[in-house]
């Protein structure tokens, strides 16, 4: 029987065997792993909370807390202060990330880290590819019961599209509005909504350069929004579908009010009411936002649009 072949993940090993590292990480990727190492405690974690591409981890039994540590003086109380991290990033920042722990000190460690930790002993990867396809293995299938990984599997053209041209925090906002369990309180659909706004002008930003061949910057230089500018011109120009046309202008204008600036009592955004079933749509708005990008990149400015110039916008200057 064929097995089926996994999509790759991407994992952080946290090893100060350099050479080893090093080793497998070439091996993982036969095995569809894909390893980036750092040699100590904190230089590992701080890449973890950095990089939210990394989907699993994999830990050394003993390493040094950080880069000065003396040679010699690693212990065992580097792997119970990685896992009491990884228990704290799931508590304080919502994020699950699956780990193992692969250590050449097996026999001294198994009995403190039982129902703790998945354990695998060095000595045996290093010479049985049986056992290094057990420890991957127990990785993927870790990673494709996360929320996570389910989330992007419901939207793989989004979540593709997101991780080539999005940032870190863009991705953040984009897992956080998608995975998120509706809540009525106001106050965090409002969050949430600021994550659409914000999502809307770097989709925006993203169809500027990758499309216009413009930098986004030369927009908004007669005084008003940027974001506002580029709406315009895909409207005028007739760069997108209407109704995506439509909805760049109705998230832009009614999130801007209502998010970013504290409507004044006698306009009808004053106290703007808000549902999750109102966050919903908008959601929906920015994803077929999204999918438009995707396509103009893919395939060029829309058929029929008009294509004469896209320079940017000059300022204009009072006489």
């Amino acid at each position: 029987m064929i097995k089926q072949r996994k999509k790759p993940i991407q994992v952080l090993l946290i090893d100060d065997d350099e050479a080893l590292a090093s080793s497998l990480a070439n091996r993982a990727r036969r095995f569809q792993v894909l390893i980036n190492y750092k040699t100590n405690f904190k230089e590992g974690f701080d890449e973890l909370l950095n990089n939210s591409r990394y989907q699993a981890v994999i830990l050394d039994g003993k390493a040094p807390m950080s880069a000065d540590q003396p040679k010699g003086t690693e212990a065992e109380n580097f792997v119970h202060e990685a896992i009491l991290k990884l228990k704290e990033l799931e508590l304080v920042h919502q994020r699950v990330v699956p780990f193992c722990v692969h250590t050449a000190w097996y026999v001294q460690l198994e009995a403190g880290l039982r129902n703790r930790a998945r354990i695998f002993d060095k000595k045996k990867t290093a010479v049985d590819d049986a056992v290094m396809e057990e420890m991957f293995d127990y990785l993927h299938d870790a990673v494709a019961e996360l929320e996570e990984t389910k989330i992007k599997l419901q939207h793989p053209e989004v979540f593709e599209f997101a991780a080539q041209y999005l940032d870190e925090e863009d991705n953040a906002f984009l897992m956080n509005l998608l995975s998120s369990k509706p809540s009525p309180k106001r106050e965090v659909i409002l969050e949430r909504l600021a994550f659409v706004r914000r999502l809307e002008e770097s989709l925006l930003n993203v169809f500027c350069r990758e499309v216009l061949k413009v930098d986004p910057v030369l927009y908004g230089l007669d005084g008003q929004s940027r974001t506002k500018d580029l709406i315009e011109l895909i409207k005028v120009r007739k760069l997108a579908p209407m109704h995506v046309s439509f909805l760049t202008y109705v998230i832009y204008a009614t999130l801007s009010t209502i998010v970013q600036h504290k409507a004044p009592e006698s306009s009808e955004y004053y106290n703007y009411p808000v549902t999750p079933y109102t966050l919903q749509t908008f959601v929906g708005g920015m994803l077929e936002i999204i999918l438009w990008v995707r396509e103009s990149i893919e395939k060029g400015p829309r058929e029929g649009s008009i294509m004469q110039d896209f320079t940017a916008p000059q300022p204009k200057h009072n006489r």
